[in-house]
């Protein structure tokens, strides 16, 4: 999917897009917009919060943790695309205050 579609489809709240690496991978940079939720609270939750008529876009470094996670999600029921990894991300990356919890 064309990057440019998908950040106008976050922004829009058309879609809820997880940023599923660690914490401090994402103070690094993150996709506008991007919530933090990392692979590891994803495996380890037994409920999610999310509409399940909501459309998930789930990314990582590279993009085989968002594919584990797309997975999860799906089994319990919600509609996951994996965008990949936000190494071929090519538009804008927010930087977040590391001073900020």
């Amino acid at each position: 999917m064309n990057q440019t579609k998908i950040l106008k489809a976050v922004r829009n709240h058309d879609v809820l897009l997880l940023d599923v690496r660690t914490k401090e991978e994402y103070l690094e940079g993150y996709i506008p917009e991007a919530i933090l939720y990392p692979l590891s609270e994803i495996q380890s939750a037994t409920t999610f919060d999310f509409p399940k008529n909501q459309n998930i876009y789930v990314y990582c470094r590279s993009g085989r943790r968002s594919g584990i996670a797309r997975k999860i999600l799906r089994k319990h029921g919600y509609k996951v695309k994996n965008i990949g990894g936000i190494l071929k991300w090519r538009l804008e990356i927010e930087k977040a205050n590391p001073f900020v919890k």
